[in-house]
């Protein structure tokens, strides 16, 4: 907009009016929030790549040192614990911390989906198939008890005043209980898996085959769970069988949905040439596998 002049500005106000101004702007000062912004959002990058390099290069020295009693996620979880702890004790700006918070959605469309998809790619087909049964069984209806057993315990705790668990419904408990029944076998499988165990490579394939299941079951449970909450719905006995029954309809539909993406991708590499440009070949792959990922989140 045009410069107004001085002038203007007293002829404008009032005689009896005495807040004519005596500074005059020179500079929007809305311009100094976005450079900011900008500053914070680098410090936050920074923070992020130097997490990931120190977790990385703590999973090197785990292996160098063939240091077996901790994990590398134990190792990456002890990291962010003393950072996150640091960042807690330095910064006192709640809209800071709200910043560098965690988001959910991060963790479900980014860094979930490559890691089921490395997941079903590594896996020995063979194997997994002939125990199917048995690896089901473990997966499916082993974290089924787990998470009823766990939430109810929880929810018990609550009503006896044990924990600071809202104690009105079980729905919580439950939602926790999911959670906590997703495990994570990596020390188990990298033990199993070293040439001096020896292991049996049936017991290897039912351990690795109900941890690739395990997950997925369990973020299954939690949205039919969580969907519960949103709905502001009571949890009562009977509604064990509607959540079993939800679970098997999302189970189906999740499958339906992943053989389709696989057929549709098979058949577009089937009848082009892109296999002969490896790097289209590779961006259609990871492109169907997420999309097919995001499809069945829908």
């Amino acid at each position: 907009p045009p410069r107004v002049p001085r002038e203007q500005w007293a002829a404008m106000a009032d005689e009896n009016d005495t807040t004519v101004p005596t500074a005059w702007p020179t500079a929007s000062p809305t311009a100094v929030a976005p450079v900011a912004d900008h500053h914070f959002g680098a410090a936050n990058t920074v923070l992020l790549v130097v997490l990931l390099m120190l977790c990385t290069l703590a999973g090197y020295l785990l292996q160098e040192k063939r240091i077996g009693y901790l994990p590398e996620s134990g190792a990456s979880m002890l990291i962010g614990m003393i950072v996150g702890g640091i960042i807690r004790a330095v910064i006192t700006n709640e809209a800071e911390m709200e910043l560098i918070k965690f988001n959910p959605l991060i963790f479900f469309f980014v860094l979930l989906p490559p890691i089921i998809f490395e997941a079903g790619f590594t896996l020995k087909k063979k194997r997994f198939f002939n125990n199917i049964v048995a690896i089901s069984l473990y997966a499916v209806v082993g974290t089924f008890i787990s998470t009823f057993v766990v939430g109810f315990l929880t929810y018990i705790c609550a009503l006896m005043g044990l924990i600071g668990v809202d104690d009105s419904s079980p729905l919580q408990s439950l939602l926790f209980g999911s959670l906590i029944s997703s495990v994570d076998p990596v020390a188990t499988l990298a033990i199993l898996g070293s040439s001096e165990a020896n292991c049996d490579p049936l017991l290897y394939s039912l351990v690795f085959g109900e941890s690739v299941l395990n997950d997925a079951v369990a973020i299954v449970l939690f949205h039919v769970m969580n969907s519960y909450a949103s709905d502001e719905k009571t949890f009562q006995g009977s509604d064990i069988l509607v959540v079993m029954a939800r679970f098997l309809a999302m189970t189906l539909a999740s499958i339906a949905i992943g053989v389709a993406t696989g057929l549709l991708c098979s058949f577009v590499f089937k009848i082009s040439n892109v296999h002969s440009y490896h790097a289209y070949e590779i961006q259609l792959l990871f492109l169907f596998s997420f999309g097919c990922f995001a499809l069945a989140e829908l």
